[in-house]
């Protein structure tokens, strides 16, 4: 994701890209679990059952609905390197270490 952006973005972008990163993850994990909690649990297997299966399906929902989001996202090319200027072409004056 970094590398579609400017350089001078990146941190943003970068930032942008780890928060919803965490937020998915907390939301993969927090409605499935709730929708299980909600409509079975351990009592038997019958429960167990009836707590899963809305659950899956609920997350195979989600993982359908980013895959369509995910194929709208207009294609860019990576964002080109800056011509070198001066300042890189040979303005550096040598440092003895």
């Amino acid at each position: 994701m970094t590398s579609s952006v400017r350089s001078g973005e990146q941190g943003i972008a970068s930032g942008a890209d780890n928060a919803l990163r965490e937020v998915g993850g907390a939301l993969g994990v927090a409605v499935p679990a709730s929708v299980f909690a909600a409509r079975g649990g351990y009592e038997s297997p019958q429960a167990f059952s009836e707590g899963t299966v809305p659950a899956l399906r609920i997350g195979a929902g989600a993982v359908a609905l980013a895959a369509l989001v995910a194929l709208m996202i207009p294609v860019r090319r990576a964002a080109e390197a800056p011509a070198p200027g001066p300042e890189a072409a040979g303005d550096r004056t040598p440092v003895a270490v």
